[in-house]
């Protein structure tokens, strides 16, 4: 017969579901309204515990703030790192990324209420945390190797710069997402239907060919077709 389960053992379970539950519950209450709008008594309501429990789990409403924020930015950088890259294939490896990135965006709103939360306090939180910039390190190292890989292919022109290319591979796949209403209202179009979103990611894959491949002043996107063929 196997031996009996400790008393401690379902405590410890019982502590890691109610702490999972409030950081669910704190990610939607902070990415709505922020840090300064959030209530740590409606993450308690949301998470089916008291505000005691929540207290004694994370202390008090910055810490329980900050444990949001690099869980956020971990499980991005998580999902970044198990994608797998041929080198073989440099122009496809920055595709991959960039329809990652779009659609990690696209399927976690949450997230980017986060970003959005966190830049309106001029990163006053994320600034003091290691784990992201040190999360971040294995990401351009990451791109380093892939554009190494693509120049010395003769597939990428030289020169492109790691972190500048991120920073466009992000804004392409946000900026329509945080901007979808007025810009929906301005342009005439819907850009939160699956048509437009779809047809938007096509677009932004066509950027980055043409901004990437070598020979950019003669027909790049023909060209990277071409090279990646």
């Amino acid at each position: 017969m196997g031996s009996a389960e400790t008393p401690a053992a379902p405590r410890k379970r019982d502590a890691e579901r109610t702490r999972n539950a409030i950081m669910r519950a704190a990610t939607r209450e902070f990415s709505l309204n922020g840090f300064s709008g959030a209530r740590t008594e409606k993450i308690a309501a949301q998470a089916k515990c008291n505000i005691r429990l929540l207290y004694h789990h994370f202390g008090n409403k910055k810490s329980l703030y900050f444990a949001v924020i690099e869980a956020a930015y971990d499980d991005l950088r998580k999902k970044e790192a198990a994608l797998s890259f041929d080198l073989s294939d440099p122009l496809g490896c920055l595709e991959q990324l960039l329809r990652f990135t779009y659609s990690y965006f696209e399927n976690n709103p949450y997230f980017e209420g986060l970003l959005r939360a966190e830049n309106m306090m001029q990163g006053r939180f994320v600034r003091k945390s290691k784990r992201v910039p040190e999360a971040a390190a294995g990401l351009k190292a990451m791109l380093s190797d892939i554009l190494v890989a693509g120049e010395e292919q003769g597939v990428f022109r030289p020169g492109i710069d790691p972190v500048n290319l991120y920073v466009t591979i992000t804004a392409q796949s946000r900026f329509h997402l945080s901007n979808s209403y007025s810009l929906s209202a301005l342009l005439g179009v819907d850009m939160r239907s699956a048509e437009w979103r779809a047809q938007r990611l096509d677009h932004c894959v066509e950027v980055l060919r043409a901004y990437v491949c070598a020979g950019a002043d003669a027909q790049p996107v023909q060209m990277c077709h071409a090279l990646h063929q």
